[in-house]
Parts: C-alpha cells; structure tokens; sequence
C-alpha cells in the first residue's frame, strides 16, 4: 500500500507491519474485527478515534463537536468513523469501564450508552455496570455475562495492543485516511482535542483530492 503525503500531516503511519489479516481499510496494524463505527464503509475517508471513557477531552469533543461531525459528513456518506476505545495507562485495559464499552457493542448499543459511560466514569466499576444495566437500551443480564467473558478481555487487549503499535500518545488522537482512485490513500494524525472548525478544514482539504 502507497501513502501520499498531505501538509496537514502531522504523522505517516508506514512503519507497522501488515498482517494478513490486516483491514486493509483501515490500514495497518488493525485486524478484520468488530469496532464501534459509523457511517458507510464506501466512505471515501475513514477516521480512527483513539479515545478512553475516562478522557474529559475526549466527552467534550463528542458533546461539542461530533454531533456536527455526523450531520455534515458521516450521514451524507463521506466519513465513516471508527473508535477504538484505550488509553495511555497499561492498567486501564482491566477496567470494567472498556469491557462495558465492549459489551454494549455485542448489544448493538454502544453509541446509546458511550457518552454515559464517559460522563459517569469515576463512579465505581460496580456502581457504573449497574447503571449502564439499567438503561432501556440495555439487555442487563447479557451485559453482566459478557463483562465476565474471557473473550471480551481478549478483545480490549487487542485494542490496547493497536494502540501501543500506532504509537499513540494521548487521547483523543483522530487517524484520518483518505482512499484515492488510484489504490493510494493520503493519512493524517490529529492530537488532542479538536475544536469542530479545525476539523471541518481538515476533512475539507481531504475531500478535494481525488
């Protein structure tokens, strides 16, 4: 896979080895799994959200600037994005917090419950899966089994270990892709909390190559 370069790269990700089962949509080192996405996988750009439920950045950038992200551009078909929820701290990967985000993906849920979760995060692991048990878009007792499932720890590892391989240093971190005619794809990584205006310049430049 070819990248072309764009100015406002601020890295190219050409470094990670492409497995065999990589998602060559997403691009190396992501495999052929279930995420938490919006938008159509046709989407011309794909956006990869690193974020953890315990970031306030990252709740402030799905409260203020997401929702603007969706309308213009993920519902009329140019953006798909995909989150992969982890974090910067090793020991995070046990919290019950990311096999609750997990979970409510096996449920189909995960955007109904997500920005709960983030809101509610210091709560204590019991009290939170409680809570999130008892939202109405929530099959409580399939949530508690899969919380407990060996597989839903295998999973959150996964993310972590894509994480660690991106080199990522801080959530929220955006990968933005860009597949072109010709096979090639133009990337760009985006750090911290984004305001919408600076977002919409980006994904704009992006939309105007071919």
């Amino acid at each position: 896979m070819r990248f072309r370069s764009l100015l406002l790269v601020f890295s190219l990700l050409t470094t990670a080895a492409v497995a065999a089962d990589t998602d060559l949509r997403l691009g190396p080192p992501f495999a052929k799994r279930d995420r938490p996405t919006l938008g159509s996988d046709e989407a011309p750009i794909v956006v990869i959200e690193f974020a953890s439920y315990r970031c306030d950045h990252c709740l402030t950038f799905h409260q203020r600037a997401l929702p603007a992200i969706r309308k213009q551009y993920i519902a009329s078909g140019k953006v798909q994005w995909v989150m992969v929820p982890s974090s910067f701290d090793a020991s995070h990967r046990f919290s019950r917090l990311f096999a609750l985000g997990r979970c409510a993906l096996q449920q189909g849920k995960f955007w109904d419950v997500l920005e709960y979760i983030m809101g509610n995060s210091q709560h204590s692991a019991d009290l939170l899966e409680q809570r999130v048990g008892k939202h109405p878009a929530i099959d409580r007792e399939a949530l508690g089994s899969c919380v407990r499932d060996r597989h839903t720890q295998q999973v959150i590892d996964a993310d972590f270990r894509e994480y660690d391989a991106l080199k990522i240093r801080q959530t929220p971190t955006f990968i933005i892709r860009r597949r072109h005619r010709d096979g090639t794809h133009t990337e760009a990584r985006l750090e911290g909390l984004q305001e919408l205006e600076y977002f919409q310049r980006v994904l704009e430049e992006l939309l105007k190559k071919s």
